[in-house]
């Protein structure tokens, strides 16, 4: 199974909007160069996160909304690939090495951001249950693309 990047988002603090991004340094160990989430030398399971765009997609027509890729403060959008088949396993994206720890459940501050008066943040978190992505640990850093191959 392979997929592709179809865009790359950071944000550099908690909060802050996420900036689409052409190319990421990915680090191992540590996280996306320039992230909120980059911890030089110190291992953690938040260093990177993807979300499937059919996801994204699916979101939107259950909800009727039109959030875009960036609102949902994940790392990678991929295409093609069964992201939650991923947990437990390690996979290519680009000449880089992830892990996938774990799905990255929606929480209370992403069903309150998206939240509207006609979707509620307990809408938001319930349609985007077991969806909302993947967190992976990157275990071969280097650079990524948009475009790039996802080889699983």
């Amino acid at each position: 199974m392979s997929g592709t990047i179809e865009a790359i988002f950071v944000a550099a603090r908690p909060q802050q909007p996420m900036q689409l991004i052409p190319t990421a340094a990915l680090v191992a160990g540590s996280g996306i160069r320039g992230d909120r989430n980059f911890r030089d030398g110190v291992p953690h399971d938040e260093q990177i996160t993807l979300i499937a765009a059919e996801e994204i997609e699916r979101f939107n027509t259950a909800t009727r909304l039109c959030i875009g890729a960036a609102d949902t403060r994940r790392n990678v959008v991929t295409r093609g690939v069964d992201l939650r088949a991923l947990v437990g396993r390690e996979f290519k994206v680009g000449v880089t090495t992830l892990f996938g720890v774990e799905l990255c459940e929606p929480c209370a501050t992403l069903g309150n951001s998206l939240a509207t008066s006609n979707v509620s943040a307990a809408k938001v978190v319930e349609t985007f249950a077991h969806r909302a992505g993947l967190r992976a640990r990157i275990h071969v850093g280097g650079n990524i693309v948009a475009g790039e191959r996802i080889d699983v």
